[in-house]
């Protein structure tokens, strides 16, 4: 709560005094539209909170909360316009939005998707093609749930000659992010198998977890929205080998363009996290355009390092817990990122 009162309280300051812009091209994004990410799209936060991450949740209240304050500031734009802009060099007269989703998942088919036609409002939605059209779970979601019943259940610390985080003195979120940061995804799959041995997801949880299918994407596609690649398991790029981030970004591709028959030129890193070889991966599949989740751009590749702002429920709330646009515009502007620092390594060659 505390915690809350005092960015508040700076992103007022930084609001009145016109600092927030300045930070924004302190940065180095000032040419540079806004790129926002959301994840999943809920009735209600705070039941939905209980059994999934909480962090990748925002209501469809606060969403649109968030869409309006924007639009009334912003022109919204399609990836495509940001794309070609940014490749051609040409201004973009009023400032302009872009507003993005990531994984998949079924409730932005059930909730964003209406609520942007119903405004107008264009946007693009990653999907990992691997879950596409199936029950299954994404394994964050999965980690984060067994963890949450995982009781006296022991973490393996080693795998495969991987040293594994202790985790045990940790919150299922904070163990799931440390896990999935720290481990590939075949690691990250055999805790899980551990955890499975003691617990199970229940169904109600785990369809709330389900992934779009392909007729939606269809639908979604032919509306005039983009369709774009966030791999094919949403394993991290940096925690796997070369040529598995190769088959991972390069397979979510050819899965989409056979599926919808269109050519996808838009990619996101899963966690926005990528190191130099993942990006020359992305490159080498054929991508385009590609958007992360911090300040940090590759120069050989800043067309594929495009920086997002990614909000969810608690993004825009002061120190009462209610909304307010000077925090929303800190966050949008990478404020309080400039602030921070990114503290990511970017620049070494990643995989195992």
């Amino acid at each position: 709560m505390i915690r809350n009162w005092i960015k508040a309280g700076a992103a007022t300051v930084l609001a009145r005094t016109g600092m927030d812009h300045v930070a924004r091209s302190l940065s180095g994004l000032g040419n540079i539209p806004l790129v926002i990410g959301y994840h999943r799209v809920v009735d209600d936060f705070a039941s939905s909170a209980q059994t999934s991450i909480p962090s990748l949740l925002i209501s469809r209240q606060m969403l649109e909360q968030h869409l309006d304050w924007i639009g009334r500031r912003f022109r919204f734009v399609t990836l495509d316009e940001v794309g070609s802009r940014l490749e051609s060099g040409n201004g973009f007269g009023p400032p302009a939005a872009a507003i993005t989703f990531d994984d998949g998942y079924r409730d932005f088919y059930d909730l964003a998707f209406p609520l942007l036609q119903k405004k107008g409002i264009p946007a693009a939605v990653f999907v990992v093609t691997d879950l596409v059209s199936t029950k299954r779970a994404q394994v964050h979601d999965k980690l984060y749930s067994l963890l949450a019943q995982r009781g006296g259940c022991a973490i393996p610390k080693h795998w495969d000659g991987i040293s594994v985080p202790e985790v045990a003195s940790l919150t299922p979120y904070q163990a799931t992010r440390v896990l999935i940061e720290a481990l590939p995804l075949t690691a990250v799959e055999h805790v899980i198998s551990i955890l499975e041995e003691a617990a199970s997801i229940p169904e109600s949880i785990s369809d709330s977890y389900r992934s779009l299918t392909w007729e939606m994407l269809d639908g979604i596609q032919r509306a005039g929205m983009i369709v774009g690649s966030h791999t094919k398991t949403h394993t991290l790029l940096p925690n796997e080998s070369e040529r598995r981030v190769r088959d991972e970004v390069a397979g979510s591709r050819q899965a989409i363009e056979k599926k919808l028959g269109v050519e996808v030129k838009h990619f996101t890193y899963p966690s926005g996290l990528f190191t130099t070889t993942s990006v020359s991966a992305v490159a080498a599949a054929g991508y385009r355009f590609g958007y992360t989740g911090c300040t940090h751009r590759d120069p050989r590749h800043p067309l594929l390092t495009i920086p997002r702002a990614i909000l969810w429920e608690n993004s825009s709330l002061d120190g009462r817990r209610s909304f307010s646009g000077s925090v929303l515009g800190c966050q949008i502007r990478h404020a309080f990122d400039w602030v921070n620092g990114c503290q990511r390594q970017h620049t070494d060659c990643g995989g195992n």
